[in-house]
């Protein structure tokens, strides 16, 4: 299984910096183009999406104490997850009503699809940079109780494909969409939290992992909070 990434070192290892950084790189400004042909009002701008998640999981790394080159490789790792989402027609995505069951599972094809394109452009590199990011590409919507996008179950998921699940679900849940209009969902940082713990909780997320992110939340949104104040004041 697929532990903490730290064997190589992002930063200095001449595969990452020649093959997979170039390749995130240009992936990152596909989904940027594809952004940009989405309706100009859009909330949730999936390139944008990918950089606060790679902030946060680094984030939460090094607030859990791991390495800092664990906590980098995990940005990296991280970074590209969603890109699968810019092989789907533009159409799926922003509908003004609440989306179907049939056309969320349609959506998170995107998993797989990602995956693929990684597998297929490096199918003649062997590195467990390469192998980690297929796993956070593939199984980043999967629940601990197995009734996740492909029923992936919690034995059988890594702890960074666990924590990439949490800190891709938070950001996911903190924009507002259209469809929330009328909803009176909090999206605030607390807000979100509170729903991850009380209302999905241990079925879904590994709990030891959410209470170290959520706990890196909280400290940043303090952090936050008392500056706006001093400001203010």
């Amino acid at each position: 299984m697929i532990s903490w990434p730290d064997s190589y070192d992002f930063e200095t290892d001449e595969i990452c910096q020649k093959t997979f950084k170039p390749f995130i790189a240009r992936e990152l400004e596909h989904l940027k183009a594809y952004d940009d042909q989405r309706p100009d009002d859009i909330t949730y701008i999936f390139h944008e999406h990918a950089q606060r998640v790679a902030h946060d999981m680094k984030a939460t790394c090094l607030h859990m104490g791991l390495d800092h080159k664990v906590a980098t490789n995990m940005y990296w790792a991280v970074l590209p997850h969603d890109i699968g989402k810019s092989r789907l027609p533009l159409e799926v995505w922003d509908s003004e009503e609440k989306p179907t069951e049939k056309i969320k599972q349609y959506r998170r094809t995107h998993t797989l699809l990602g995956a693929q394109i990684v597998q297929e452009y490096f199918h003649d590199i062997e590195h467990p940079f390469k192998d980690l990011i297929i796993a956070i590409m593939a199984y980043h919507h999967e629940q601990l109780d197995g009734n996740g996008t492909h029923h992936i179950t919690g034995v059988e998921l890594a702890p960074p494909v666990r924590l990439a699940a949490i800190v891709e679900a938070f950001d996911g849940w903190r924009i507002w969409r259209p469809h929330f209009k009328d909803d009176r969902r909090d999206t605030s940082i607390p807000g979100v939290l509170k729903r991850m713990r009380f209302d999905k909780g241990p079925d879904i997320f590994d709990m030891d992992l959410f209470e170290a992110f959520a706990e890196m939340k909280m400290i940043e949104y303090n952090q936050d909070h008392q500056e706006k104040t001093a400001v203010q004041e």
